[in-house]
């Protein structure tokens, strides 16, 4: 070995030894003092499903959907002290094969969004300011949601003012929102006009919502919501279309204690809906879940949405809409009602019952029953339909394989009656439907550092 190599030996170690060493001295000397916080983030969520009468009853002659979606996301966070944070989560959701194998100037099916973007700052102890791309979730999700299942999310354009002290929070949220896709041609430097349409799901034009929550005890909470939203649909620049505002108001009990669980939600809608209807809707909740063993859990529980008559005349509207709720955590899995495809406005009468059996730490497999009835009632050409609109069993079961990847699938059947099948417009449907589903979820830290 001559002496050249000896150099370059000596070199390797040496590099190898100080690049393992000060990662650990600067962590050590910067550990009660550091400002700056960055954590990295990666979601890697590919879901299979078979659909064979998922979100509406599929005829005789259709034949299932088969399909692969995919999330996938890269969670950007940073901090300094406690004055300043920021996350940036770009993300794709896609289905495979949408995407040509070789890939040209349209990335069609391939394409980055961003889910979240967004500021957060420090105003004082109490105090923040957060504005931004940002998730909007409160209580249950039975009005404001995150809508995790959905592979894209949901998020608001918004600034919220958050107040913290003791045992009470304040949030204030408030939107404006400008949709030059649809009106002004894509010009973003449109000189004239703030027409706004809104023909992507449940969007608004502008939003101010103020939500407050109390911890009655260590094992209960009391919340109060109050929502004005700003709703124009307008199809050309020409067009004068006239803002309705909606308002909703609503209040929400959890408990939740060692053994037993439950809640009971009320919200009054009021003002008028997009077509400019007046508006008096509701919806009431209620469940109660108990813990038998570390290892059952079974709960019953029923929601009440108001609706119109379909097929006659309205003098007011009545169909309560939960305008950004996570519908898929309460309405069934197949996501018939509010999800999908529409019911006619015809509200939605939903008792069902839940089982839950967790084998171990890492594991656990449900079942829920719904019934489901109309809230309103149906006449159409003299004919009076049935408030029963069916029954739907989910059946789902999730494993923890490691502590950053989760295994779940599922499946679904439901039972469709003439009601249902009017109110969805499929006369023709199958008496039995049902959709299946796996996915897995991959959620790995891939940076974090204090300095």
């Amino acid at each position: 070995m001559n002496a050249t190599s000896h150099l370059r030996l000596i070199f390797t170690f040496v590099s190898i030894s100080l690049f393992s060493i000060l990662p650990g001295r600067l962590n050590a000397q910067t550990t009660d003092t550091s400002e700056n916080h960055l954590t990295v983030r990666a979601q890697f969520q590919p879901r299979l499903e078979i659909r064979d009468g998922a979100f509406k009853p599929l005829s005789h002659n259709e034949n299932p959907a088969v399909l692969i979606s995919q999330r996938t996301r890269l969670t950007i966070d940073y901090s300094y002290k406690n004055i300043l944070a920021l996350r940036l989560t770009p993300q794709s959701v896609s289905v495979w094969g949408q995407a040509n194998t070789v890939q040209g100037a349209e990335n069609s099916g391939n394409r980055l969004a961003l889910f979240e973007t967004w500021a957060r700052l420090r105003l004082s102890d109490q105090w923040s300011l957060k504005l931004g791309r940002q998730v909007i979730s409160l209580d249950d999700e039975r009005f404001f949601g995150e809508l995790d299942w959905a592979q894209g999310g949901r998020a608001h354009d918004a600034l919220t003012l958050q107040y913290d002290k003791n045992q009470l929070v304040l949030k204030g949220f408030l939107a404006y929102n400008q949709n030059y896709k649809a009106i002004y041609g894509n010009n973003i430097s449109n000189p004239s006009g703030n027409l706004y349409s809104t023909n992507d799901a449940f969007s608004y034009k502008l939003m101010q919502t103020i939500w407050a929550g109390f911890s009655v005890d260590k094992k209960s909470t009391l919340s109060f919501l109050a929502t004005n939203l700003g709703l124009q649909q307008a199809d050309s620049a020409n067009e004068a279309a006239e803002t309705y505002y909606s308002q909703t108001f609503g209040a929400n009990y959890f408990l939740n204690s060692n053994s037993l669980t439950g809640n009971v939600s009320a919200y009054f809608q009021t003002g008028k809906n997009i077509s400019g209807n007046r508006t008096q809707a509701c919806l009431l909740a209620a469940f109660a879940g108990y813990h038998f063993t570390k290892k059952w859990y079974a709960g019953v529980g029923t929601d009440w949405v108001s609706g119109n008559n379909p097929g006659q005349s309205q003098t007011k509207n009545r169909a309560f809409i939960p305008y950004f709720h996570t519908g898929h955590k309460f309405y069934g899995n197949m996501d018939y009602f509010y999800a999908g495809s529409f019911h006619k406005n015809a509200g939605l009468s939903d008792n069902y019952i839940k089982l839950q059996y967790k084998p171990g730490s890492s594991s656990a497999v449900s079942v829920a029953l719904h019934q489901f009835y109309s809230f309103a009632r149906i006449v159409e050409a003299g004919k009076q339909y049935q408030k029963n609109m069916g029954q739907e069993i989910d059946i789902s079961c999730a494993f923890k394989l490691n502590t950053f990847t989760n295994l779940s699938g599922g499946y679904s059947f439901y039972l469709p009656t003439s009601t249902l099948k009017y109110l969805k417009n499929t006369q023709d449907a199958k008496n039995f439907q049902q959709w299946g589903w796996i996915s897995l979820n991959i959620i790995p830290t891939i940076f974090k550092s204090n300095y």
